[in-house]
């Protein structure tokens, strides 16, 4: 099977969307005229056009702020901008780029899918058979984008034909009718589009299903969503891995379990923008120990240091107070920096492969310090251990040393193996070729278990959550991790969501989705813990400010913006 190769073909027609009403006096030298678009191979070229829009958001640094800021799971590092979208503050508002690149890209991709449809729909060179599978993956594209700015900004501009011209009025359709042509299309996709595809990472029934049970239950109408949901879960011969982190094998990115994901080459003639998450959850490890320096190779990445996991989300993976039962966090982060360079003076005493730095979820005493020195040459008088314990002296971060100090850094912290990118052909070179996963089948099965919740059917949940649960457990630990009816709220399931997917750019839309956004974010988020900025208001995002600007009629901004 192959990847999808994505194709961004320039065309007038598609290069005026709803965002603006400027026009630029354009030389085309491809050869490349909106007339191709007509053609069957301009419309792959179309359809392939429209999946490319996807790399604007998912792995990129502003959609990661954007979604993985301001929730429970994350809080900001030391090194980066944005800090407001994170804490809620001024800075949140229609001026901040990250608003106006979401919009703008998906606009431009909203127009794209618009003309593979109306083009397709209008061919008299393709059979019904021929064009409705290229329609339908163009709608199910359509849907995605839509899906993402109308939980984002609430009501949007619906757009559902090509524009070819200059428009210079845009009016915000209400979020009820957004819902109902993102519907249409998924509906539409879902009786069009084969079960799999030849190039992975096309869109599937069984992704079109997915996403239709997520935009049901979102919509508030979790009986809808539960049918569909079911039939991913038991239509299609799909099986969870008994290895809970399978799915993120760099070297088998077509996994089973996974049902939708953004493509990323290793050429980067394939992929000039590619994932770069890798960046994004390292902390500056280089700084907290001499001996240790970037390379290509397990754990030593470039450290960006933009989001730093909250004391709550590792904790989160405490079973009974222990970190010995649940496999997705001792197997999933990296906890533990070995000397790699004899560069720079090493302590006494230590060599390459000894421990530099020490993470640790255990409540530090000073015999627990003498006791993992023992045991970890090169652990220098606790100076490089450190604790995320709530117990840790008061703090959910403590920096342990000999003599008492604490010290809470942002720039050193646990980081998930699921971001890591050896295959880059430089340690400094960004861009990464691991794919990002949209949808996969365990949250197939939390979604379901959401939807029984929601629809008051509790009970029905507790297979769902513990067929994810049991299969994450260590061997002999399933009953420790088995729940039961009475365990099941909806704060049960995003704990585990957050498990399963975090930092995987789901979490602000599930909290927001569960009613749970400001409430958690409070409880759990440092900068929550400690301002008091955020408000209703901020369930969505300012209407940016270009866009405003942009258009000759007065268009509406979101309340307290």
């Amino acid at each position: 099977m192959k990847k999808i190769k994505y194709l961004i073909i320039l065309l007038v027609s598609l290069s005026v969307g709803i965002i603006s009403c400027n026009t630029l006096d354009e030389e085309i030298v491809s050869g490349v005229t909106a007339e191709y678009l007509n053609t069957p191979e301009g419309l792959d070229a179309g359809v392939n056009a429209a999946y490319s829009f996807l790399r604007t958001y998912y792995a990129q640094e502003e959609g990661n702020k954007f979604t993985v800021f301001g929730t429970d799971e994350y809080s900001h590092g030391g090194h980066g901008g944005d800090w407001d979208i994170d804490r809620y503050g001024a800075g949140l508002n229609a001026e901040n780029g990250i608003m106006w690149h979401v919009w703008s890209n998906f606009y431009q991709a909203i127009n794209t899918c618009n003309a593979v449809v109306d083009r397709a729909t209008a061919s008299e060179d393709l059979t019904e058979e021929q064009k409705n599978p290229k329609i339908a993956e163009a709608r199910f594209l359509r849907a995605h984008y839509y899906f993402i700015l109308v939980q984002s900004y609430g009501d949007v501009p619906l757009t559902l034909e090509e524009t070819q011209g200059v428009e210079t009025e845009a009016t915000r359709t209400p979020a009820s009718e957004v819902y109902n042509a993102i519907i249409a299309d998924l509906e539409f996709a879902i009786a069009h589009l084969p079960v799999e595809q030849t190039d992975f990472g096309r869109a599937t029934q069984v992704a079109a299903k997915h996403m239709l049970g997520l935009v049901h239950l979102t919509n508030g109408n979790p009986g809808g969503a539960i049918p569909l949901l079911r039939s991913v879960i038991g239509d299609y011969g799909l099986e969870l891995d008994a290895n809970p982190l399978a799915r993120y094998n760099h070297d088998n990115e077509k996994h089973p379990e996974i049902l939708f994901s953004v493509q990323y080459e290793e050429d980067p003639l394939l992929t000039p923008t590619g994932n770069r998450s890798h960046l994004h959850f390292r902390p500056w490890y280089e700084v907290y120990a001499s001996g240790l320096i970037r390379a290509l190779g397990h754990g030593f990445g470039r450290p960006w240091i933009r989001y730093r996991p909250t004391g709550w989300l590792l904790n989160n993976y405490r079973v009974n107070g222990s970190y010995d039962v649940d496999s997705r966090f001792n197997e999933g982060y990296q906890q533990v920096w070995y000397y790699n360079t004899t560069d720079d003076a090493l302590p006494d005493g230590a060599a390459v492969g000894d421990t530099a730095i020490y993470l640790t979820g255990e409540d530090i005493t000073e015999a627990q310090v003498a006791a993992i020195e023992a045991r970890l040459p090169g652990v220098e008088a606790g100076k490089n251990l450190y604790s995320w314990h709530p117990n840790a002296k008061g703090k959910p971060w403590s920096w342990y040393t000999t003599d008492g100090t604490d010290n809470n850094s942002i720039n050193i912290f646990p980081t998930p193996w699921k971001q890591e990118d050896n295959k880059r052909p430089s340690v400094n070179y960004a861009e990464g070729s691991r794919d990002l996963i949209v949808y996969c089948l365990s949250e197939t099965y939390l979604l379901l278990a959401e939807a029984y919740v929601a629809n008051n059917q509790a009970g029905e949940a507790v297979s769902y959550i513990n067929a994810v649960r049991e299969r994450a457990a260590y061997p002999g630990k399933e009953s420790e991790m088995s729940i039961t009816a009475g365990d099941v709220t909806i704060d049960f399931i995003l704990d585990e969501r957050s498990r399963e997917f975090n930092g995987e750019q789901k979490r602000w839309f599930d909290l927001k989705r569960t009613g749970k956004l400001i409430e958690r974010y409070k409880m759990y988020n440092p900068e929550g813990q400690t301002n008091d900025y955020i408000r209703d208001y901020h369930l969505l995002r300012p209407i940016p400010a270009n866009q405003l600007t942009r258009v000759t009629n007065e268009m509406r901004q979101n309340d307290g913006y």
